[in-house]
């Protein structure tokens, strides 16, 4: 019997490297949360818009760095000052140019007038199990739902991935969006399965209907730094 050819190079890099996408053909989208804002550290609960703080300033400086290491082609980012912020910190160590995106915005989760804390404590009780048994944006009262969110979601990343095939693209958004597309890319029900830190990355590489998750939350260039568990968006 005429023995196989044996595979080039690393067995398993040549059996997995469609399957996980491994090379350089893929699009590879660097989701990042803002850095550390006055609205994560309750020092900005009313504007809507909070600046970074100086921790902040220093995590998205760090991003800079990381990210120049990864040789990153573009930046996009939500339209709100503490994601605008992070991203012209990252821009400034990359020479590239910062594109606002609407669509990166904060998933909506409830009205302008609605305020959890106007609830009695039986209610907030109630409200906080029904979130944490459904796992779903649904379970908010408000707020831009489920399907619309994963939709948004959705169609922006796959625009970008068929706009700007096999670039690096840093995409700088909130907890919420980055939550919604990780478990978009995995397929599962539940809308949030992680808590995204401050100054995080996670990457997802991409090709044509395929999505493969690569990174998720990764804090290492924020060494030393306190990681926090801000507010969610």
């Amino acid at each position: 019997m005429t023995a196989r050819p044996s595979p080039p190079g690393d067995p398993i890099g040549y059996y997995f490297r469609e399957a996980l996408l491994i090379g350089g053909e893929a699009t590879r989208l660097y989701l990042i949360r803002h850095a550390q804002s006055q609205g994560n550290t309750g020092e900005d609960l009313t504007t809507g818009d909070p600046e970074l703080t100086d921790v902040g300033w220093e995590q998205a400086r760090r991003l800079g760095e990381r990210l120049a290491r990864q040789r990153i082609d573009l930046i996009f980012t939500s339209p709100l000052r503490r994601a605008i912020q992070t991203a012209e910190a990252i821009a400034a160590v990359n020479g590239l140019d910062v594109r606002v995106e609407p669509e990166l915005r904060e998933v909506e989760l409830g009205r302008p007038d609605y305020d959890i804390r106007a609830l009695t404590e039986a209610e907030q009780v109630a409200l906080a199990s029904r979130i944490a048994t459904e796992g779903k944006w649904d379970a908010f009262p408000g707020s831009e739902g489920s399907a619309y969110a994963r939709n948004r979601v959705r169609e922006f990343t796959d625009r970008i991935v068929e706009q700007y095939e096999g670039h690096r693209v840093a995409l700088v958004s909130h907890a919420g969006f980055i939550q919604t597309f990780v478990s978009v890319v995995l397929g599962v029900e539940r809308d949030f399965v992680f808590y995204p830190f401050n100054a995080s990355i996670t990457s997802v590489r991409a090709k044509g209907e395929r999505r493969v998750l690569w990174r998720l939350n990764d804090v290492a260039h924020l060494d030393g730094m306190p990681a926090g568990f801000g507010g969610i968006s």
